[in-house]
């Protein structure tokens, strides 16, 4: 039998996934793509905050916050000194809620300093008289000043394909702190999947098995691992399209904001039931490759989370209970096929590709054990 290595309850798993950059491949109709640019004067863009017409996708990004006082300060300090600001870039596909995607930090900073009075000035550069002071405490001058500086910015609005405004916003996301993809999707699908999401991340069963760092769960890895689960759970691997992982994953998202508080419940149970039985046969190697050729302690797999936690969360109590009392007869299989199967390793080393095959690999190693 072969005996797991370096096991190590305490470690914090820091290490890149082993994924590639992902080209869409959808087709998409041109004609359909429609941007306009407006001029908006700062007032405008937080009347639209205030009125709670505009979201800055705070449930999406715990990142609006990020930046240190004096950052926030120079970037007032920027507005104050006429120094025009970035273009921001925002969804306005529904009329009624724009969400900001490029330039939250920005408008986050605008909101705290007017509308919210929270921020005060500190660290400036140029206009060292106005330290220490709130917005009320500035001259009615530089008041009018930050009210009326317009700003440019482009709208993407209705009858824009799904799918490519998630490809445009991941093409403009070169900012200071880009977003992550998985920050994208939620700030594009804000509602109850998201909030589905965040639930599940913060569930003793799947942190105590997936220890990521904070910075890691900052920019919501934790709860792209989910949504893997969540997407090939809600479609069947054997139906999975080749319009890419972004595509599906979005998709994912959009389906289970029209779910019902029954079905999501469903969902949840078997979640929590695949981490339980995962660690409980895996221990701290669970989502990970485990080998004989190496020694070292392999990192987390997205793949292997999603392949591993759908196929468990199907199986019955006594199935799973039969994989426990069984279990080093399944991870000896599990080994053998990441030691000797080139198209299995393939699979699990891109998460786009021969996603078929890895699913296929792994139910059939779960119904070798089982029968």
């Amino acid at each position: 039998m072969t005996e797991l290595k370096n096991s190590n309850p305490e470690l914090i798993d820091e290490d890149p996934l082993e994924e590639e950059y992902e080209k869409n491949t959808f087709q998409y109709d041109p004609e359909k793509i429609n941007i306009v640019t407006r001029e908006l004067t700062i007032e405008q863009i937080l009347r639209r905050i205030d009125a709670k017409s505009l979201d800055l996708a705070a449930n999406s990004q715990a990142r609006g916050d990020i930046w240190k006082d004096e950052v926030k300060s120079r970037l007032i300090e920027s507005i104050l000194i006429r120094i025009p600001l970035p273009v921001f870039y925002i969804d306005a596909t529904n009329e009624d809620k724009w969400l900001v995607v490029d330039g939250v930090q920005r408008l986050f900073t605008l909101k705290q300093f007017v509308n919210d009075k929270t921020l005060k000035l500190i660290g400036l550069e140029y206009l060292t008289e106005l330290e220490g002071k709130t917005y009320d405490e500035l001259e009615r001058r530089y008041q009018r000043r930050i009210e009326e500086s317009q700003v440019l910015v482009y709208l993407i609005e209705k009858g824009t394909p799904p799918e490519f405004k998630f490809n445009i916003f991941k093409r403009i996301n070169t900012g200071g702190m880009p977003l992550t993809s998985q920050e994208l999707r939620n700030a594009l699908n804000s509602g109850q999947a998201t909030q589905f999401l965040a639930k599940l991340a913060k569930s003793p069963e799947f942190c105590h098995v997936i220890n990521l760092s904070d910075s890691r769960k900052k920019r919501m890895d934790d709860q792209e691992f989910i949504l893997g689960f969540l997407a090939f759970t809600l479609t069947s691997y054997k139906d999975y399209k080749t319009e890419g992982r972004d595509v599906f994953l979005t998709k994912a998202l959009s389906k289970a904001n029209n779910m019902s508080e029954e079905e999501l419940n469903k969902i949840e149970d078997d979640f929590k039931k695949a981490m339980v039985a995962a660690h409980d046969i895996f221990g701290n190697n669970a989502f990970r490759k485990i080998s004989t050729k190496g020694l070292r302690y392999y990192p987390l797999s997205k793949t292997l989370f999603e392949v591993w936690s759908v196929n468990l969360s199907k199986l019955s109590n006594d199935e799973i209970q039969k994989l426990k009392d069984r279990k080093q007869l399944l991870i000896d299989k599990y080994i053998t096929c990441i030691d000797n199967d080139k198209e299995f390793m393939v699979s699990i080393s891109q998460a786009y590709h021969k996603v078929q095959y890895r699913f296929f690999t792994i139910e059939k190693i779960i119904k070798e054990v089982l029968a």
